[in-house]
């Protein structure tokens, strides 16, 4: 894999370099907001018995797909993983490279156009990447061809647009409170969001159902849930009251898929 590996040009080329300049901008405070850093030991804890439920016990080959800060990296590293990082801002990278070192191999890259060859890995993640992908067909295509024969791809993502009249109340309710706490915004620039958000493919919301048969129309012969609820409460558990709403106010979901 290359470490210099540029978005591919087109049609989606201006957009991803909005992307790329968004999230690199959002680098030194990422790890500040709710459910982007592991915050807890139980919350890690979390993470690796969802990790040991979809790859199993033994040490894998393990591409972190947008890994951004490395947070899933650590997770993975934990369990004792061989883990290749990618990500398309050198701003992530720079703060995923000082948590870990050598310990894992952390590489510029674009998820939807992998320079691996055929078959490398027994296993991807990508936790929060997918709702944000400009050309999925394209990046599932590349996941299947570079997992190997009864490879897994764990997805965790959700659907950040829709939301349940229980949730958009909860939505409001932590808002108000994060605001009387005299905190920082979910997103600083929020003209900036919206604007990129409006234009990524899933931008009327990615739910599970939808994930779940376009996966399989990209090959892979199974699709199941796993099970991200063990996550969400861990981090609910020790976050402040208005981030514990924020963490209800969203259908959170991740799915498995394997390659035959």
């Amino acid at each position: 894999m290359s470490d210099s590996s540029l978005p591919t040009p087109g049609a989606n080329f201006s957009l991803k370099e909005e992307i790329r300049s968004y999230w690199s901008g959002r680098a030194a405070t990422f790890d500040q907001q709710v459910g982007h850093a592991i915050k807890s030991d139980a919350e890690l804890a979390a993470f690796q018995s969802l990790l040991r439920q979809s790859f199993g016990a033994e040490p894998r080959e393990v591409l972190d797909l947008a890994c951004g800060t490395g947070e899933i990296t650590r997770a993975l590293l934990s369990l004792g993983h061989k883990v290749t990082g990618i990500d398309f801002s050198e701003e992530m990278l720079a703060r995923a490279r000082t948590k870990h070192g050598d310990k894992a191999r952390i590489l510029a890259g674009d998820a939807e156009r992998l320079l691996d060859d055929d078959e490398t890995y027994d296993a991807l993640v990508t936790r929060h990447l997918v709702w944000t992908l400009t050309d999925p067909e394209a990046a599932f295509a590349e996941w299947f061809r570079v997992l190997r024969p009864g490879g897994k791809l764990l997805v965790i993502d959700g659907d950040w647009i829709n939301r349940s009249w229980l949730q958009g109340l909860l939505n409001r309710a932590a808002t108000f409170l994060r605001e009387r706490a005299g905190a920082a915004p979910q997103a600083a620039d929020r003209e900036a969001f919206d604007s990129i958000t409006s234009r990524f493919f899933f931008r009327d919301g990615l739910s599970a159902e939808r994930l779940s048969g376009m996966l399989r129309q990209a090959g892979f012969a199974r699709v199941e849930s796993a099970d991200y609820a063990q996550v969400v409460k861990a981090q609910q558990r020790h976050a402040t009251l208005h981030d514990a709403l924020r963490l209800a106010s969203s259908t959170r979901f991740a799915l498995l898929a394997t390659k035959n």
